[in-house]
């Protein structure tokens, strides 16, 4: 059962315009060598934009905080609050290019919070879907798969279970009212979003 989000704050894929963005933002780097390249990106927090055409189709912005053969792990700009919203973790075989940000791009960031909530998760952790989602244990979160057909459905739920190639999550209904416990398949996960503003939002409606 899959959630559709009320609030712009619920999408992580919220660039202004997707079309504009991809014919203004021509300097993009081919991503070959993902773990050299972003060795240094992650240590000096540069800002960046990854673009997972055409395999989602969606662009991802923030702080990288881990790239390895496996995930990619960002802090989320939501470009509709101008301020960093919670976590991404995509697949690093979904993208292909890259750019790091330009001096005018920071006019699309207001307020640079995002040491605040980095502090709230331990990235050692998080090293692939599997391991990422035990950290998540009893955490909500935001499921997108692949057969998603609209990119503002996708489906909440707590984290119940792990294994090695699925989880176990009870989901949410549109009222944020608990619903069925489902198994999603990791091969079925394209995007996995967490400690959003939106998130935060729903918990103060759930009754355990």
């Amino acid at each position: 059962m899959c959630m559709v989000a009320t609030t712009k704050q619920g999408e992580l894929n919220n660039y202004p315009d997707k079309q504009d963005y991809h014919k203004s933002k021509k300097h993009f780097t081919s991503l070959y060598n993902i773990i050299m390249e972003f060795e240094e990106i992650i240590k000096k927090q540069i800002l960046i934009d990854i673009d997972t055409a055409p395999n989602i189709d969606e662009i991802y912005s923030g702080i990288c905080l881990v790239a390895n053969y496996e995930i990619v792990l960002l802090v989320h700009i939501n470009f509709e609050i101008e301020e960093f919203d919670g976590f991404v973790i995509i697949k690093n075989k979904d993208f292909e290019r890259y750019r790091t940000w330009e001096e005018d791009d920071f006019s699309d960031l207001k307020n640079d919070n995002s040491r605040q909530i980095i502090d709230t998760i331990d990235v050692s952790t998080f090293v692939d879907l599997e391991s990422s989602l035990k950290s998540l244990t009893s955490e909500l979160v935001e499921i997108y798969t692949y057969d998603d057909n609209d990119e503002n459905t996708f489906s909440v739920g707590k984290v119940l279970a792990v294994n090695n190639d699925s989880v176990e999550v009870h989901l949410m209904d549109d009222e944020a009212q608990w619903s069925d416990v489902e198994v999603i398949e990791f091969n079925d996960i394209s995007c996995i979003g967490f400690k959003t503003l939106y998130l935060q939002e729903l918990k103060k409606y759930l009754v355990e």
